[in-house]
Formats: structure tokens, C-alpha cells, sequence
């Protein structure tokens, strides 16, 4: 069984929480890992009262071909790649990694 990852977030509005739903859409249906091939988590949620969701996802890293997530959500769409050496990641540091321009250091 592939390791999975950990994607969590939450958006608002000024301070108002914002609600609806988070969905993240795999690039690829099934990925190979060890010889194995695995179906990609497709999971979307919706967010709780304070605009926060969670969700476990497949690495992007694992299989030969790089792909990524789209993510839909109230305040935008992304794509990202979660990678297998760690295992949680907020949406907001995926989001900011594959910006143009120059980076802080984590």
C-alpha cells in the first residue's frame, strides 16, 4: 500500500469563514510505486464551520511520470504536487512553492 499525504487548509473572506467544497482531481488515474500500481486518491470535501478541511492524498513523487492535483475550491484553482518525504502539507505552502519568484526558505 502506497504512503499517503496529508493537504490541509482553510480559506475566509476578511473574517468570515468561507464555505463550499475542496476538490482535488489526480493527473493521473493509478501510479506505479515499487512495481505496484495503485489507484490515486480523487478525495473532495466539504468545509467545516470555520472554513478548515483536511484531506489524504497520493504522492506525486512516487511513479516515474511527474503529475500533479488540480484543486478546486470557493477562492481558487491550483495545481500542486504533494511529495512522499512528508507526510502533511498546508494547501497554502503547495500553493506558494510553485508560485514564480523568489521563495522563502522553509
Amino acid at each position: 500500500m502506497p504512503g499517503f499525504v496529508t493537504v490541509y487548509g482553510s480559506f475566509a473572506r476578511g473574517r468570515e469563514p468561507v464555505h463550499g467544497l475542496v476538490r482535488f482531481t489526480p493527473e493521473r488515474l493509478w501510479v506505479i510505486e515499487n512495481e505496484v500500481p495503485w489507484a490515486t486518491l480523487a478525495p473532495w470535501t466539504e468545509l467545516d464551520a470555520e472554513g478548515r478541511f483536511e484531506v489524504r492524498l497520493t504522492p506525486t513523487d512516487t511513479d516515474t511520470v511527474p503529475w500533479y492535483y488540480q484543486v478546486e475550491s470557493p477562492a481558487g484553482c491550483w495545481r500542486i504536487r504533494v511529495y512522499k518525504k512528508c507526510p502533511t502539507y498546508g494547501l497554502k505552502e503547495l500553493i506558494v512553492e510553485h508560485r514564480p519568484g523568489p521563495r522563502s526558505p522553509h
